[in-house]
């Protein structure tokens, strides 16, 4: 869906009336964020959506406008004025993606959303580019989420981030040998049973001005996950494509920031680290009981392969603190047990650190994506020090607290102020990638004034 600064004659324009106002009577009965048909002309239909009073209502609305445009085969769509332009034009944009890159040729059928041309009165041009360029980011997080497992791989996935360089985004990647020189042995002993190898994918958007602040976005990149030695019941590996949630959210976010780069704030600078593996069977994979050196040099006993994302991104953490950074965030598709806690609409927030913690909680209820903070309760990671040759274990093999002590064990890898979202079940709704923490991480940073 496009957005235009000027009206076209539209093929369906929404309307809105107060809560207290009957609109002759018309919208009775309609609740926030539904909308009705109110007439359909030879030309264009109208509908009508009681008035959005906050950003929530706004974004249920575009929604439901998206979904109306596409039953009506509607091309051209006007909306009057309203509150909260930009969420009702963000949501009604990213509503109506769908992925039909692998249909066959002529199967696409019904109007395509990014066909759509949408205008929006009162949307500021600062607003409109702020929303296509958060789109774009969105768009690209969900395009790796939902490819297959045979068309992205760590070495793919490297290439799709290096498309997104420019004059202003600086892209690298780091191949087995670079990785083993740094001395990630966690990354490497995860990738092991790969033929495709493991990549970490480093950009960065530089500072305008005199650098100040340097945030670190860090995304869990299994491409697949079999669950290794530790293997997965076949209904629970299907789906193990998008547990690279988190590194297509950071991505995602890099690509939109490489958009908005003017209205990121002097001085700050944005780095992305992407720790790219599949987990796979085979002669070389780590199994069971196998201990490993980390890069920030603890040693790490694999007491369950199936518990790799925590191995990845302790690597990918360790990097990001030595290299300086300010503060650090990663985003993973980690624990199960977190969509048992908070279901798919909400991801759990673990955090070291208060401002940045009420920061990222203020990102998301902006980019209307829902965090909830879980306590990092420091006894629970005792489970993972105790009975082992090494200094931590990567589980315990105890679903009880699992996201909590899943976090302590990547807090062993911090330096700095850091923040870790658990978004399992979010990265996907109703077999369709959302592009989950592209909204928050973009929010988070251009706040940073």
């Amino acid at each position: 869906m496009h957005l235009t600064t000027q009206p076209s004659s539209p093929d369906l324009t929404l309307h809105f009336a107060a809560s207290t106002d009957a609109a002759g009577r018309v919208g009775q009965g309609l609740k926030p964020g539904e909308l009705r048909l109110l007439a359909r002309h030879e030309a264009h239909d109208e509908a009508l959506a009681l008035a959005p009073t906050t950003p929530a209502d706004a974004r249920e609305v575009g929604r439901a406008l998206a979904k109306l445009a596409r039953e009506l085969g509607a091309r051209a769509l006007s909306v009057d004025e309203c509150d909260f332009p930009a969420a009702l034009a963000g949501a009604a944009a990213a509503a109506g993606w769908q992925d039909r890159r692998y249909k066959g040729e002529g199967a696409a059928g019904a109007l395509e959303s990014g066909e759509m041309q949408l205008h929006v009165s009162g949307l500021s041009e600062a607003e409109r580019r702020r929303v296509e360029g958060l789109l774009r980011g969105v768009t690209f997080a969900r395009e790796l989420t939902s490819a297959p497992a045979n068309v992205i791989n760590p070495a793919t996935l490297a290439r799709e981030a290096r498309g997104l360089a420019s004059e202003h985004l600086q892209v690298e990647v780091w191949d087995e040998s670079d990785i083993q020189a740094r001395g990630m042995g966690l990354l490497l002993a995860v990738a092991a049973g790969s033929e495709t190898g493991p990549r970490l994918i480093r950009l960065t958007l530089p500072a305008r001005g005199q650098r100040r602040k340097v945030i670190a976005l860090v995304g869990k990149g299994i491409t697949f996950d079999t669950g290794g030695y530790s293997l997965k019941a076949a209904a629970g590996m299907y789906g193990m494509k998008n547990d690279m949630g988190g590194a297509a959210a950071v991505l995602g976010a890099m690509a939109a920031l490489s958009e908005l780069r003017e209205q990121v704030p002097e001085g700050v600078e944005v780095r992305a680290y992407v720790a790219a593996a599949e987990n796979m069977v085979g002669p070389r994979a780590m199994r069971p009981g196998d201990i490993y050196r980390a890069a920030n040099g603890k040693t790490v006993e694999v007491t369950n392969t199936d518990a790799e994302g925590r191995l990845v991104l302790g690597d990918a953490l360790t990097v990001a603190c030595d290299e300086g950074a300010t503060e650090v965030i990663d985003l993973a598709t980690l624990t199960g047990v977190k969509v048992s806690a908070l279901g798919n609409d909400m991801a759990a927030l673990f955090c070291n650190d208060r401002t940045l913690a009420a920061g990222l909680a203020q990102a998301a209820e902006s980019a209307g994506e829902m965090v909830w903070e879980l306590p990092l309760h420091r006894p629970y990671l005792r489970s993972y020090q105790k009975d082992t040759l090494a200094d931590l274990k990567n589980s315990d093999m105890q679903p009880a607290g699992a996201s909590i002590k899943a976090a302590l064990f990547l807090q062993e890898f911090v330096t700095r102020p850091w923040a870790h979202l658990d978004i399992a079940g979010n990265a996907e709704k109703d077999s369709v990638a959302t592009g989950w923490g592209v909204g928050t991480l973009v929010e988070y940073v251009l706040a940073q004034g």
